[in-house]
């Protein structure tokens, strides 16, 4: 097709549908478009081209009433919103809030240009993630487009919810409320409501809104699935489950319901539920990413290990890829069930794959491991041996064990025999040894969290506070906040001499887990360490003997 935009007034729309098959044409058409019906104008063309084709136009048909002012603006907003492959999203989110922001100035009564802005707003807050100021971008876009736009019950609803997740629970029924009295039968308003208010621990308030939400429309799936929500947090989780199992009866893999159900599930270590929504995922022919994703960890969460898991895990992974981004978590699952049902090259295949997607990644590291447990079984199994006995094994055998290491490191070259070689050497008190082994393990696998964070008590030993917290720091960014990565960051932290970091890092590693003693053992001599005993150097010989312990 082509398009003459009305800039002066008038304009033209070319639109050809032909058969791909054998190039015949199938409908033509050729419009006028003036500014001040633009919108209306192209949809006419649109609907005359395909009313012999047959199709739906779906939200297109609501720029029906926008003049060519605002229609400029949202296309140009659409063409920022496409897909960059380079970014893995949008091109330009923040130009085209602007955009949109601007064409609810030119049409405040318009619904598409408030519709759309709401939702890639709301997009920006929830997929954003760290990008604080692009959230504070999409929260200004938005006031400035309900200022515009008051009456406009998008537009308050989404920044009641942009709201909600800045964790402003007040400010966020305010704007509810205000769009309730705007549109008061519109159910997603109710069930933001019930969110905000057990946002603020009103769970009857929160289960008053539903039931008035419910009186507008009883089957809304959204109300349900809120409702259920509330269910659980009150403590009556059969009726909880009813409520999401009721959803999904009506909308099979609804799936915010079939989120909250499967958290259940592996949250009580509901075996028959579990296995029921995956079966569920199983035979549907168009279930979500991310119910998919869903499945394939209730499958390992709740299945017994086996040839039988593997074939299901293996079909669930799949069929994730076929409709997805290429995702290195699924991908290594893949991997590894076709290794478990002996598929072995197409196994090999895909783990080098993980590798290929994110080689700075953890899962980069265990896929390189898994690969040289298909290509060298013997040796991998050699190796895993000794990486078990490395940390057992008496001291009296420690020496026999390090050649038997480091001949396997030598001939196979994987990550698992540097960082076997690497504990013994530590054990040893061999420092520098130790050392060389770590690194050479993290030469091969950059984002080998074991590494960084065996390599962290060897720098903690060898007075180097400095590259103790770089890997400490890069353990903690691979793996997140974890119980252990959280202590190994104490520890350097100590050794740096910044014991109120460290005494944070280790408060925080405690929250996650309780019941670990060397860690509480840490805690005390962190608090004790503001006048440790033997100076510097017999400091550093405590923190150490911690992870010789370990």
């Amino acid at each position: 097709g082509a398009f003459e935009p009305p800039t002066d007034g008038h304009g033209l729309i070319q639109l050809l549908v032909f058969d791909a098959k054998n190039g015949s044409t199938r409908a033509r058409v050729e419009a006028q478009v003036d500014g001040d019906t633009a919108g209306s104008a192209l949809i006419a063309a649109l609907e005359e081209a395909w009313r012999d084709i047959g199709g739906e136009l779906g939200v297109v048909r609501d720029i029906g009433d926008l003049s060519w002012g605002a229609l400029e603006s949202v296309l140009l907003a659409e063409r920022c919103a496409l897909h960059d492959p380079m970014r893995g999203g949008p091109h330009d989110r923040l130009a085209a809030m602007v955009h949109l922001g601007r064409a609810v100035g030119d049409a405040p009564d318009a619904r598409f240009p408030a519709g759309r802005l709401a939702a890639l707003a709301l997009d920006v807050a929830i997929a954003g993630g760290v990008d604080d100021r692009l959230t504070d971008a999409a929260f200004r876009a938005l006031e400035r487009a309900t200022a515009d736009a008051p009456r406009n019950a998008d537009l308050v609803e989404a920044v009641a919810a942009l709201l909600l997740r800045r964790g402003d629970a007040e400010g966020a029924e305010a704007r509810v409320l205000s769009a309730l009295e705007i549109e008061p039968e519109r159910a997603r308003l109710y069930a933001l409501l019930s969110e905000a208010r057990r946002a603020n621990g009103s769970l009857p308030g929160a289960l008053a809104a539903i039931e008035d939400g419910l009186l507008h429309s009883a089957d809304d799936p959204l109300l349900n699935t809120e409702r259920g929500i509330v269910l659980a947090e009150r403590g009556s989780f059969a009726e909880a489950a009813a409520a999401w199992r009721m959803v999904l009866d009506a909308r099979p893999l609804y799936p915010a319901a079939f989120m909250n159900l499967a958290s259940m599930a592996i949250e009580r270590r509901d075996a028959v539920v579990a296995t029921q929504l995956v079966d569920d995922v199983l035979a549907s022919k168009g279930a979500h990413p991310s119910v998919i994703r869903r499945a394939i960890q209730l499958a390992l969460s709740a299945e017994p290990d086996g040839v039988a898991r593997a074939a299901r895990l293996a079909k669930l992974a799949a069929t994730f890829l076929d409709r997805s981004a290429p995702d290195p978590w699924v991908t290594l699952v893949l991997g590894r069930a076709l290794a478990q049902t002996g598929e072995t090259m197409a196994a090999a295949r895909r783990l080098a794959q993980v590798e290929e997607i994110a080689p700075d990644s953890t899962y980069a590291s265990d896929a390189q491991r898994a690969r040289f447990a298909i290509e060298d079984p013997k040796t991998s199994a050699e190796v895993e041996a000794v990486l078990r006995a490395s940390y057992t094994v008496p001291a009296d055998d420690l020496e026999t064990l390090c050649t038997r290491a480091r001949g396997l490191a030598a001939s196979s070259d994987a990550w698992v025999a540097h960082v076997a070689t690497g504990i013994i050497e530590r054990r040893l008190e061999r420092w520098a040894r130790a050392r060389a082994s770590f690194e050479a393990a993290l030469a091969r696998s950059p984002a080998c969290v074991a590494a960084h964070m065996e390599i962290v008590g060897v720098c903690v030993a060898m007075d180097d506070a400095e590259h103790a917290l770089k890997h400490a720091r890069r353990a903690v960014m691979i793996e997140g906040e974890t119980a252990r990565t959280l202590a190994v960051l104490a520890t350097a932290l100590l050794c740096a001499g910044l014991r109120d970091e460290a005494k944070q890092a280790i408060d925080a590693a405690l929250a996650l887990d309780a019941s670990d003693e060397a860690n509480r053992a840490l805690a005390e001599r962190i608090r004790q360490s503001d006048a440790p005993r033997g100076g510097p150097l017999g400091r550093l010989r405590e923190v150490v003997s911690r992870w010789r312990k370990r």
